[in-house]
């Protein structure tokens, strides 16, 4: 069974994220309540920089590496992740690209669910 159809499952609902980046920061490609913990079971990443790498952390903590991916310019990546789960509630799942472009950049879209 796929962590998709495990969490339609247990009746929690889908939920898709989306961010963009054109410059060398980190964000927020999910930002849960405080009293919710993030899975995610999909991800769909673009880049139209300069090839590089993407790199998904926890709470905005650089030693809290979770995935890291390398992305050639103009094309779009979705890894077969299973699923990405937080243990922590209220913590925020973050992104940063490690190349920039002002004409769209890097875009990433999350599937997944919020669970107590």
């Amino acid at each position: 069974m796929s962590a998709n159809n495990f969490y339609l499952e247990k009746g929690y609902t889908p939920e898709t994220k989306y961010q963009q980046w054109e410059t060398l920061t980190t964000l927020a490609i999910w930002a849960p309540p405080a009293d919710k913990r993030v899975v995610i079971t999909g991800l769909t990443i673009s880049n139209n920089a300069e090839t590089g790498t993407f790199r998904i952390i926890f709470n905005n903590t650089t030693a809290s590496k979770v995935a890291e991916f390398t992305v050639g310019a103009s094309l779009t990546i979705s890894p077969l992740i299973g699923a990405i789960e937080s243990t922590a509630y209220g913590i925020e799942i973050m992104g940063r690209p490690s190349t920039s472009s002002s004409t769209g950049g890097w875009r990433v879209s999350a599937q997944g669910f919020e669970i107590p």
